[in-house]
């Protein structure tokens, strides 16, 4: 069974060789709504990692090879939507909630990612944190 990795689990792999071999290895799991994120970032310039939209692309494409893509229909989003609430999601935490529904709903082992405080509350999931 795969780890879902968050996008900023992903960034990290790009960041970090041998966190890239390992999803390399391992081939993480994730919706394809990470690669929107993860080219926002590269191109967003929140960090020291500011790419022109072009190399954005490559590098997300690269980064893409070795990640399995599980979406979640409409039905499973509006579903998800409904307990919203009890998960304590507002605002911007919709995006981490998702992910969170995603993982659980493609029976992944685990979330990744760099902020565990991101996915606590939202999933029965063990979360492994990246240093």
């Amino acid at each position: 069974m795969s780890a879902y990795w968050d996008s900023s689990a992903v960034i990290a792999a790009w960041i970090d060789p041998d966190l890239r071999l390992r999803l390399h290895r391992e081939r993480g799991i994730t919706r394809t709504h990470t690669l929107a994120e993860i080219f926002s970032v590269f191109t967003g310039g929140n960090l020291t990692i500011l790419q022109e939209a072009d190399q954005a692309a490559k590098t997300v494409a690269n980064l893409a090879l070795d990640l399995d893509f599980v979406d979640l229909e409409a039905t499973h989003v509006l579903e998800a939507l409904q307990f919203a609430r009890a998960r304590g999601v507002r605002g911007g935490r919709v995006h981490d909630y998702l992910h969170a529904v995603a993982a659980e709903k493609n029976q992944a082992a685990k979330i990744i990612t760099v902020d565990r405080n991101d996915f606590e509350g939202l999933s029965n999931l063990p979360i492994e944190q990246l240093d």
